[in-house]
């Protein structure tokens, strides 16, 4: 994978996350740990996961909870920078690029664990329970509950 590549989907992953975690925040659970907990009871309840599931459900909850407080991490002094890179009389590239570098790392080590916890989920599951997933995936198309036409 080209470097600038990886750049960009680190980009696109660090915003979508934290986005997510905005929007989360903001819906009717103030809490971000509150709405996690909610979502991962309402796979269970779907999926009719057994303990095992639930125990490998609740894992990838940690972690996905855990990457986004270190996405979060020193995001008002990020903020700051940002607002010094626009507001200087030349944009500073070499500077943006090592913010954007710096979040690409933080995603990168979080990654492989994410991953991890994803997929000893998803090993557990059976293959009607699969298809569920693929189902939601496949009717949600990343719209987040929004109608759009095709």
């Amino acid at each position: 994978m080209k470097r600038s590549t990886k750049i960009i989907t680190a980009v696109a992953l660090t915003l979508g996350i934290a986005g997510g975690a905005a929007a989360i925040g903001k819906h009717q659970f103030g809490d971000p740990e509150k709405r996690a907990a909610k979502v991962a009871a309402y796979i269970a309840y779907e999926l009719e996961l057994d303990e095992t599931q639930k125990q490998a459900l609740d894992v990838l909850k940690t972690q996905m909870m855990a990457a986004r407080q270190t996405v979060k991490a020193d995001k008002s002094a990020m903020k700051q920078e940002a607002l010094g890179l626009i507001n200087a009389d030349t944009f500073d590239r070499a500077k943006a690029l090592d913010m954007i570098n710096s979040k690409v790392l933080v995603v990168n080590e979080q990654a492989p664990d994410m991953i991890n916890a994803l997929g000893d989920f998803l090993d557990t599951l059976n293959a009607e329970q699969k298809a569920e997933i693929a189902e939601f995936v496949q009717e949600r198309r990343g719209h987040h509950g929004r109608k759009h036409r095709d």
